[in-house]
């Protein structure tokens, strides 16, 4: 199966936006069309995000979608602590999402 590793703006739209072509990244993600590969801090930071009370109001967002997304992603995806140290990206951000597609043997990055 295809390894996917995704930008957390880019999953967070995603999340946020679920009609939206963004939205389809979920949608594939549930059918297990592919396998999420994420670092715990990706996740803590969708959930950080996404818990904006800001962010709630606007996008009329509850406790129970984040739980179910959460869900999914923990039960599709793959967990890794990236360990490679990657220093090339101007952003260390970007660093990261190389770091953990390595190690998590990523197929594609998506980054917006």
């Amino acid at each position: 199966m295809m390894r996917v590793v995704i930008d957390t703006n880019v999953l967070i739209s995603a999340v946020i936006k679920p009609k939206s072509r963004m939205g389809l990244i979920i949608q594939c993600l549930h059918q297990s069309e592919y396998t999420l590969v994420f670092s715990p801090e990706m996740l803590e930071e969708l959930v950080e995000v996404y818990s904006r009370p800001k962010i709630q109001q606007k996008y009329h967002l509850d406790q129970e979608a984040l739980n179910t997304i959460v869900g999914v992603i923990v039960t599709r995806g793959d967990s890794i602590v990236p360990t490679t140290d990657v220093n090339i990206c101007r952003d260390p951000d970007d660093d990261m999402l190389l770091s953990l597609a390595l190690d998590g043997h990523a197929d594609y990055i998506v980054s917006g």
